[in-house]
């Protein structure tokens, strides 16, 4: 028998052939699509958040009575202005019997780079903390009558966005 002859002896392999071809194309164009060659592919994504970028300024409050704490609250509210000033604000309420200066360092380590004080309890754990050395890169303020040794006193009747706008605004960490 020839190739003439039995011409249905060759359909299977003509089938079998055609088969891989067409399963090579297909994933020869699915690799072609998944690789594409769309530019925008080739950049990173945007990022959905400045916060790890942006001034983080942190009020640490030692009582929820304290008669500075809504002004200062509301002051630094208007300084973030709704995310658009690359300006984050965080509030932290020193838990009672905690150690001041711990929780200090701890605001420090979450990368604050202001640290805002209102409270008995908040200004005596700053002071404790300044008292034992100024970490590098962090500006400490307080609302209170009396100043604290190495931290930028605002007085309670004087808190304002405009008056923390210096100590917050665009400060980064080295």
């Amino acid at each position: 028998m020839t190739a003439t002859t039995a011409p249905h002896l060759f359909r299977p392999r003509l089938w079998t052939l055609l088969g891989a071809a067409a399963g090579a194309a297909g994933v020869v164009g699915f690799l072609v699509w998944l690789l594409g060659s769309d530019p925008a592919a080739a950049r990173p994504p945007r990022p959905v958040s400045h916060v790890d970028t942006a001034t983080r300024a942190c009020l640490l409050t030692s009582t929820d009575s304290d008669p500075g704490l809504p002004a200062t609250w509301a002051a630094m509210r208007g300084l973030a202005g709704g995310g658009t000033s690359g300006v984050v604000v965080q509030r932290y309420r020193l838990p009672d019997g905690a150690d001041g200066a711990t929780y200090v360092n701890t605001l420090v380590q979450l990368r604050c780079s202001t640290i805002v004080s209102t409270g008995a309890g908040a200004r005596a754990a700053v002071a404790t903390t300044l008292a034992t050395g100024h970490p590098r890169g962090v500006r400490f303020a307080v609302v209170a009558d009396r100043p604290v040794a190495g931290a930028t006193r605002v007085g309670p009747g004087s808190v304002s966005t405009r008056a923390l706008a210096g100590l917050i605004g665009g400060h980064k960490r080295p």
